[in-house]
């Protein structure tokens, strides 16, 4: 018996099947993704008037002039031109895009649509990203990064167990994070509140800079072990039972003559030290992690010694341009908040815009 053979043929991202075969026309060419961009303005425009979707186009085109060139260099990002939830943030970029001119919101639609399909798993993460999205083109420009900055001290610690190379560090990213002149007065905090990317706090302001920075950064601002004491030997003991040079590992606190700190900015980064073996780098195990836990439990409590370090801690600081700018800025703010969900995505997001180079923490 003759089989009549049949063909079918489809469009790109489509399935073709017959009988048992199932033939698979799998990816998106850039040209389509460039084409699905264009296709999906019109949607996004269609409640405007006709005087203006001329202004409102050319906005948009600019986004697409950005992201699209970026959409091949972020796994996943062409075939997200297929998924219906992708294409839905796409057009609240779209429409975020049309009301605003800064190039700056553009890339930051831009980052919002890249962290999407690089974290899509995360629900609540995607209902984070959707609402930073739609307050792109609303926030305003200065209460957006008084809130990457807020955002940015809560989060990010030098990985130099140096005090000069860590302040150094984070002057350079505060540098690049403060792009424009930090806000002033009370208004664009009920501005972010308004936009639900902070919570205003009922129970009064932030603590001083200083009381929180030393704080902080305890690593730096630390008495540490005072040297060739007994507590100092024991330190030496305990480093020689995991095979640490006490010399990598007790370093000289460069705030208070005479005494030694584990070289880290704060408590927290212990278990991100790094050990050398041979040639390499390796992160300490957790026996070693324990190790500098007790180490970190032998550091002098003393307060009239601890409030003298934090001083020179903050002295320090103001030394760097960047930092005493922060440092003077945070202390003018009268009004405590908590940020959103909504908040840190979008200050994360614009942190990663500002400097690629800052660790992923989304």
């Amino acid at each position: 018996m003759d089989v009549n053979k049949q063909s079918q043929q489809a469009g790109e991202g489509s399935q073709q099947i017959q009988a048992s075969t199932i033939i698979i026309n799998q990816g998106i060419s850039e040209e389509r993704v460039r084409a699905i961009f264009n296709e999906m303005m019109p949607i996004a425009l269609e409640r405007l008037t006709k005087e203006g979707i001329a202004t409102a186009s050319a906005r948009v085109e600019k986004l697409g002039n950005i992201m699209l060139p970026r959409v091949e260099s972020v796994e996943g990002m062409l075939e997200a031109f297929a998924n219906p939830t992708f294409l839905r943030l796409l057009r609240k970029a779209q429409q975020a895009a049309a009301i605003t001119e800064e190039e700056a919101d553009y890339k930051l639609l831009t980052e919002l649509l890249v962290c999407h399909v690089e974290k899509e798993a995360d629900r609540k993460n995607m209902a984070d990203i959707s609402r930073a999205i739609e307050i792109v083109g609303e926030i305003d420009n200065s209460a957006l990064c008084g809130l990457t900055i807020m955002h940015a001290m809560g989060v990010y610690a030098p990985t130099s167990g140096n005090l000069d190379k860590g302040l150094q560090d984070l002057d350079e990213m505060y540098g690049k994070l403060e792009y424009v002149k930090l806000p002033e007065g009370e208004e664009w905090i009920d501005h972010l509140d308004v936009l639900r990317t902070i919570r205003i706090s009922q129970v009064g302001g932030f603590k001083k800079f200083e009381e929180y920075c030393a704080s902080f950064f305890d690593g730096y601002s630390c008495v540490g072990i005072k040297i060739d004491s007994n507590d100092y030997q024991k330190a030496k003991e305990l480093l020689t039972k995991i095979g640490i040079d006490e010399t990598k590992m007790l370093v000289k606190n460069d705030l208070l003559d005479g005494y030694c700190r584990l070289p880290i900015s704060s408590r927290d980064q212990i278990t991100k030290l790094k050990v050398r073996e041979e040639n390499l780098k390796r992160t300490v195990t957790e026996q070693e992690r324990k190790i500098l836990e007790d180490i970190w439990r032998l550091y002098e409590k003393n307060d009239d010694l601890q409030k003298y370090v934090e001083k020179k801690f903050v002295n320090k600081w103001d030394t760097y341009e960047k930092l005493r700018n922060i440092h003077i800025w945070w202390n003018l703010i009268s009004t405590g908040f908590r940020i959103t969900g909504i908040g840190k995505m979008l200050a994360h997001t614009n942190e990663k815009r500002c400097d690629s180079d800052l660790p992923d923490l989304v």
